[in-house]
């Protein structure tokens, strides 16, 4: 392109105040899967991505550029000052930033991120996924294709991004998506059971509060299942915002079962470990892992760089710290759903099992009552993408077809089709 940053800027914001959505181009569906079944994880993710990018996109159609360098302010702090700013009654609040040369659309990513903070801070209640975030830029960096990727995916942020050109005097915005290069570490076995932590937080039943089912015809009272269903649902909220991925959900052990052991109740906190061992240990300075090679390449290029005092161990402590961060959030939630006027709140006690175990126990899993089953971060939205590909589809066609509800909403937090299609979802690639 022949305009400089400034022009390009003027040029937009001069003849494209409210239609910019003219000059853009390249607009798609997104990535179709032709095989059978669900699809993997890679393009059930790949497809999450596009739809996100397609809908901030399609959003610029009503979008009104109302300033260009928009400064912010801040006591004590240098001012900056944002490319063009604008609004949309579909999407919302709407931040651009341009860069040329991809030398400096590095900066431009971290910029538009901290200026969606800045609005974040001077409008309470306001979040960053609340703001669209549009980088106008070659997309030339791979640090900057990372990134968007993992914005958008892992923190769920309105993002999209335009690669300029000049055809021929004419202006073009080309929609980047990012190729499938980009999806290649979410494999399968993302959700194998090996890559779970479990941690179970059992306690006792609490008369007039939390009863177990002995004196209710060996049925759960209806105070306790919304005792614990809430409970329950606080632990997944935590872990939601902490950025966890994880199902979280209540059980009781049935009648005489249950009045063999002093803590009939439990919480289980499942959580998507990225650290798991399986996929990522060391030997002898040697990374390895039951995962694809390029993964294994990169993790070796930083784990070479690392102190070698702390090298034999890091991957290690990565996997520990992760597990005592998991730990410490679930009980901490615990405790404040038991804080009491009497001050004594209940007892409790933390175990962390093996997740395959717990699935395959009678007594975990069998002969209990197993409560609503809640859902966080990306395993919330692989099965929201499962239920979407059920309720898509004839009904003759589900092999599961006489337990399917009629509507989707009754299969949201029931604990057996979750359980189910989380587990399918969860084999290894060469069962999927």
């Amino acid at each position: 392109m022949q305009l400089s940053e400034n022009d390009f800027r003027d040029y937009l914001f001069d003849n494209h105040k409210d239609s910019l959505s003219d000059l853009i181009h390249g607009r798609r569906d997104p990535i179709e899967w032709n095989g059978e079944g669900f699809p993997p994880i890679s393009i059930l993710f790949q497809q999450i991505v596009e739809r996100k990018i397609n809908e901030v996109v399609d959003g610029l159609e009503s979008l009104t550029l109302s300033a260009r360098e928009l400064r912010l302010e801040k006591s004590g702090d240098s001012t900056t000052r944002i490319d063009l700013f604008g609004n949309s009654e579909c999407i919302g609040l709407t931040i651009i930033e341009l860069k040329k040369s991809k030398q400096t659309e590095r900066q431009a990513y971290t910029e538009l991120l901290a200026y969606a903070n800045h609005f974040c801070s001077i409008y309470p209640g306001l979040t960053e996924r609340a703001i669209n975030s549009i980088l106008i830029a070659p997309m030339a960096t791979r640090t900057v294709r990372d990134a968007f990727v993992q914005e958008i995916l892992g923190n769920n942020k309105s993002s999209a991004a335009l690669i300029p050109s000049d055809d021929n005097g004419e202006i073009r915005l080309t929609i980047y998506y990012p190729d499938e290069s980009y999806y290649q570490w979410f494999e399968n076995n993302l959700l194998d059971d090996r890559s779970m932590y479990t941690v179970a937080v059992e306690f006792p039943e609490i008369e007039g509060w939390i009863d177990t089912d002995k004196n209710n015809d060996q049925k759960i009272p209806d105070w306790s299942k919304a005792a614990l269903n809430t409970i329950s649902n606080s632990i997944s909220h935590r872990l939601e915002a902490e950025g966890l991925h994880s199902i979280v959900y209540a059980t009781q052990q049935w009648g005489e079962i249950g009045q063999q052991f002093p803590n009939p109740n439990v919480i289980y906190a499942v959580v998507l470990n990225p650290f798991a061992s399986f996929r990522s240990s060391s030997l002898d300075d040697e990374v390895y892992g039951d995962t694809k090679e390029g993964r294994v390449s990169e993790i070796q290029a930083i784990y070479d760089q690392i102190d070698e005092s702390e090298r034999e161990y890091w991957l290690e402590s990565m996997e520990s710290n992760f597990h005592g961060l998991a730990i410490r959030i679930v009980k901490e939630e615990f405790d404040k759903c038991f804080r009491s006027t009497d001050g004594l709140g209940v007892r409790s006690e933390i175990s962390l099992p093996d997740w395959y175990g717990v699935k395959t126990s009678m007594i975990n899993s069998v002969f209990t009552h197993n409560l609503d089953i809640y859902q966080t971060g990306l395993l919330r939205q692989v099965y929201s993408r499962y239920l979407d590909y059920i309720f898509e589809v004839k009904w003759d066609e589900i092999y599961c077809c006489d337990d399917l509800p009629r509507f989707s909403y009754k299969a949201l937090r029931v604990f057996l089709p979750v359980w189910e299609i989380l587990r399918g979802l969860g084999m290894g690639e060469e069962h999927a």
